[in-house]
């Protein structure tokens, strides 16, 4: 173990990566202000992992650590999830002011100083929302209360929105320019991400950040009309490995389904009408169930009668195909033709019936 723990530092010597010492110190409005902080930050897996911790005592606290490449991280405020405010922790000391579970300001490194002149905006969101928190449930529940919020809530994300793309045209070259745009990738579209890609330049685009918002890109690409489809090989519930490349039909349909998910169930009847129609005739159906439990994935395709092919890593949202296909929301279909190129993507119901009578009835 020792030997190991020796050549992992040996070998960040040969390649001339030192750790670089962060150290972040923090006061609260509340000079008696007391509770628990952490510093998280997403890892490959998107996942939040803490990196940091410590405590709140008498209005103050510090954090201190290391880190071997720049990264965006997080300050937690006794466990609260929301009102994340980014920071770019790339070593050196960060000044942090706490007003209850809301930061009200953090300054550092010259990439976070960068970023401040966005966060101002990000900030004033995060205290209008705290404000509304702590009124009486009664006034939340108000319409007209509700009403004057969400107006004002509105107002600064469309300001925040434009400070983003000023942050982006000031300096394109910037680590801090991407940081906003990848918060957020699966709810950009593929014009609006290249626009993003395409203005960065030089180490704007040459880091980690920016080439989240590249692989975003290809996806994307991938799937639209006429792209060759991603392929992929999964198991069926016999065990058998099923390759979409492989499967020879002249139309095929992809259907992301559960059993737990209703909408899908209701969806099935037309599959099946649709697949005993048109199968002879070349339409093949591949359902990729995103179960986790094989009993509850067979017994669904048992009851529902569902005669085509099925498969599933049997790992629910983590699915690989899920990626691929971005999937958000289940049912989902996607629809290829023979040489696995996209026609069409998310069409149900009427709709897909009017698409699969078209292409079958077509020689």
């Amino acid at each position: 173990m020792m030997r190991c723990i020796l050549m992992i530092l040996l070998s960040f010597v040969t390649l001339g990566i030192a750790a670089k010492d962060y150290k972040i110190v923090g006061k609260c409005i509340d000079p008696q202000a007391n509770g628990r902080i952490s510093l998280v930050a997403y890892d490959e897996n998107n996942q939040l992992d803490t990196i940091g911790k410590g405590l709140i005592t008498n209005g103050e606290f510090c954090i201190t650590g290391s880190v071997m490449d720049r990264k965006v991280a997080y300050l937690l405020i006794n466990d609260r999830v929301k009102d994340f405010i980014p920071m770019i922790l790339e070593g050196g000391t960060y000044h942090v002011v706490l007003d209850g579970n809301v930061v009200l300001s953090l300054t550092g490194s010259k990439e976070q100083n960068i970023l401040n002149k966005y966060l101002e905006t990000r900030i004033e969101q995060n205290q209008l929302l705290e404000e509304f928190r702590k009124r009486p449930l009664v006034e939340r529940r108000n319409d007209s209360i509700r009403a004057y919020y969400q107006g004002r809530d509105s107002l600064i994300t469309l300001v925040m929105k434009a400070a983003q793309l000023r942050l982006l045209d000031e300096y394109p070259d910037r680590y801090a320019s991407t940081v906003f745009f990848t918060q957020d990738l699966k709810e950009k579209g593929l014009e609006e991400l290249t626009n993003i890609y395409d203005k960065l330049i030089g180490p704007g685009k040459d880091n980690t950040l920016a080439k989240k918002i590249s692989d975003r890109i290809e996806l994307l690409r991938a799937l639209e009309k006429d792209a060759l489809a991603p392929n992929f090989s999964m198991k069926t519930p016999e065990g058998k490995i099923i390759e979409l490349y492989k499967i020879q039909s002249k139309v095929k349909i992809i259907d992301f389904w559960a059993s737990w998910c209703y909408p899908c169930r209701k969806e099935n009847p037309t599959l099946v009408k649709l697949y005993e129609k048109y199968h002879n005739k070349g339409l093949e159906i591949i359902g990729i169930s995103l179960d986790n439990d094989h009993k509850k994935w067979t017994d669904a395709i048992k009851k529902d009668n569902l005669p085509y092919l099925h498969v599933s890593e049997l790992k629910k949202w983590k699915c690989e195909a899920v990626r691929l296909y971005d999937v958000k929301v289940v049912p989902h279909t996607v629809v290829l033709d023979q040489n696995n190129h996209v026609i069409a993507k998310n069409v149900r119901g009427e709709k897909l019936v009017k698409l699969i009578d078209s292409l079958m009835d077509n020689p």
